[in-house]
């Protein structure tokens, strides 16, 4: 590496997340959790308190933790501002819930945006009873 590359420094992720917020954009990449749930929350939370604009959301990811999914969802269903999202690259499982709770017309895809939607999963433990509302919970999310 020479000098003048040592010299040329990143931006910081603050910086980058400064301006992101500034234009009222917010992006999800990677895993959908409760750490990522509760930031983008939090994110569509004081955007539509700052106004009625409309924000938009870049998402790339390859799901995660349904429930945190279900967090974004209904956060983009409940702020009063219009939410535009945006594919690209991968966008399965959980993420592609968080894509269709944008109105049809603000959801948008890059070209080379793929998705993948498949039926809810998981593992049971427990007496039957257990198991049995397991079931049950699979069963209510396969429908929604």
């Amino acid at each position: 590496m020479n000098e003048e590359q040592q010299d040329v420094k990143l931006p910081s992720i603050n910086f980058m997340d400064e301006k992101l917020f500034k234009s009222r954009s917010i992006s999800i990449f990677g895993n959908i959790n409760e750490r990522i749930a509760r930031s983008v929350a939090e994110q569509l939370l004081a955007l539509s308190a700052e106004s009625n604009d409309p924000i938009t959301i870049y998402i790339s990811s390859p799901g995660g933790h349904v429930e945190s999914g279900d967090v974004i969802y209904d956060m983009i269903k409940f702020i009063k501002p219009e939410v535009r999202v945006v594919g690209t690259g991968w966008v399965a499982s959980a993420a592609t819930n968080i894509y269709l709770a944008a109105k049809k017309e603000n959801r948008f895809s890059l070209p080379n945006t793929r998705y993948l939607v498949h039926q809810p999963s998981g593992g049971s433990r427990g007496d039957a009873t257990d198991i049995a509302i397991q079931m049950e919970e699979i069963l209510k999310t396969k429908e929604r």
